[in-house]
């Protein structure tokens, strides 16, 4: 977290050391699931469609226990897709650390969300805001500034690195993971859900440009999405998901 309290009650840490007591099983394995959509903005006549991208995931334990905080999350995004994050303003994770989010370019900010983590068996919730940070088309660094809503005080500034590569994925992006204690040490929290729509639109070449324009073709089951994370007990795991390329209405109530 980027700033504390300066009080932690003698209770609160009580309770973080029944909480050390009553970890999870060890048999018990982690889940992880991905949840994916996309949103349709516009679509031009012979040009990909533009689009805003729904990203989340949620986080668990096979024992519904609370699990062990994810230190890195690396998704991937299918390949076709473009980003033009040139096309939209930059702010640093540095700016975001030491003035906040009302420092930043409004062309700066790409997405907004939510995510709830888990610290001594309490869930807290934050608003996420997403930032286009410095970089290029091969790779952008992207920021994300979360404010807990129990504690408005407390924020995180978590970055990523977006790279385009090659193969079934065009994008991935790296998320290493910040310890979250909301009340100090020993309340390490356990993000255990997230969700986030990331988009809009800038300007390049005097032009109004999407941040996301879908791939031109889909074939087998759909476009592919993964997702990999790693924890801090050492587990790691997959999930995967993807976007069919059949589309079907949904009948009117």
């Amino acid at each position: 977290m980027s700033r504390f309290p300066r009080r932690i009650t003698a209770a609160a840490l009580a309770v973080a050391a029944a909480a050390a007591v009553a970890a999870p099983a060890a048999h018990a394995q982690h889940t992880q699931q991905l949840d994916v959509g996309a949103q349709l903005l516009r679509q031009p006549k012979g040009k990909p469609w533009e689009m805003n991208l729904l990203m989340g995931a949620t986080m668990g334990m096979s024992d519904n226990s609370t699990p062990a905080p994810v230190t890195r999350m690396r998704f991937s995004f299918p390949a076709g897709a473009k980003v033009n994050s040139d096309a939209f303003a930059t702010c640093s994770a540095n700016t975001l650390e030491r003035r906040g989010p009302s420092a930043c370019p409004s062309r700066s900010r790409i997405g907004k969300g939510s995510a709830v983590a888990v610290a001594l068996a309490n869930p807290f919730n934050a608003d996420l805001t997403v930032f286009n940070g410095p970089g290029n088309r091969n790779r952008r660094q992207l920021n994300i500034f979360a404010k807990l809503r129990e504690i408005p005080q407390l924020t995180v500034v978590l970055s990523g690195t977006l790279r385009r590569t090659s193969g079934r994925f065009g994008y991935t992006l790296d998320l290493p993971v910040r310890t979250i204690a909301p009340i100090g040490p020993g309340s390490e929290a356990s993000i255990v859900k997230f969700e986030t729509t990331i988009g809009g639109y800038g300007r390049l070449k005097g032009k109004r440009v999407p941040f996301v324009e879908a791939p031109t073709k889909c074939s087998g089951r759909g476009w592919p999405f993964q997702g990999q994370f790693t924890y801090a007990d050492g587990a790691s795991g997959t999930a995967s998901a993807h976007i069919s390329c059949t589309i079907r209405a949904t009948p009117d109530s």
